[in-house]
């Protein structure tokens, strides 16, 4: 009796501890597989090439674009120091939000600073190909290349970047829904500072103490100082119950 408890025993603690090592292994491929989604979100890969693994920021360099064009032509866009201010269009041929865009760029858009316009669509592999010629402004420059993508870090699209001549810098990014919105983003990235002027001025990017002084300054021109009411819409000026 003694020796069939034993064994009985010895039956449970075999199947109990093949259930433990079965456990330990899937806990294993789970933190392996968690590992690779991570590696490939901080610094995947795109086509081979991996992303940066830093946001491709306000004043980081730019880099250069190669990729085809509609027709299937190899083509590089240079975008170091000394090129044409340019401002990159990410769009896509199977983006809903990119549609009214891709409408105001064949309607002879107003390009903002001067800037040269390269609409970067990804590969062919990536995008219809009959969307994309039939969404192709006529007089803009339309350049397929996935890789650019992943260098300029493009979370979704629409995306636009404008990156500096003078300096071959990043001047600004961002997305917006229409061309009108872009235009402005320009503009103020120009108001700025970020982009060289007309006479060839270095450029510059401001810090945050000089945007905070810029602002003040204007508030100040125009009245608005420390204490002024309208900088306090819910009526907490401070100060305000000692006065009384």
């Amino acid at each position: 009796m003694c020796r069939t408890v034993t064994t009985v025993l010895l039956v449970l603690e075999t199947v109990l501890l093949a259930l433990v090592v079965l456990f330990v292994v899937g806990l294993l491929r789970s933190h392996a597989e968690i590992l690779r989604r991570l590696a490939a979100i901080e610094g995947g890969d795109v086509e081979g090439r991996s992303v940066p693994e830093r946001m491709i920021s306000t004043g980081t360099a730019a880099f250069d674009i190669v990729g085809e064009t509609l027709t299937g032509d190899s083509v590089k866009v240079r975008l170091g120091a000394g090129s044409p201010t340019t401002l990159l269009a990410f769009l896509s041929s199977g983006c809903a939000a990119c549609g009214p865009l891709w409408e105001s760029l064949d309607q002879d858009a107003r390009i903002p600073a001067d800037a040269r316009l390269v609409i970067v669509a990804k590969g062919p592999d990536q995008e219809s190909m009959t969307s994309l010629r039939e969404l192709a402004p006529r007089a803009r420059e339309v350049l397929m290349s996935t890789a650019a993508w992943g260098d300029y870090a493009v979370p979704a699209s629409p995306h636009f970047v404008l990156v500096d001549g003078g300096s071959g810098r990043i001047a600004g990014r961002g997305t917006a829904a229409s061309w009108e919105q872009i235009v402005s983003m320009v503009e103020q990235a120009v108001s700025d500072g970020s982009v060289a002027g007309a006479e060839g001025a270095p450029s510059r990017v401001r810090t945050t103490s000089e945007r905070a002084g810029r602002a003040e300054d204007t508030l100040a021109a125009a009245g608005i100082t420390a204490g002024h009411p309208s900088l306090y819409p819910a009526g907490n000026v401070p100060g305000a119950g000692e006065r009384a």
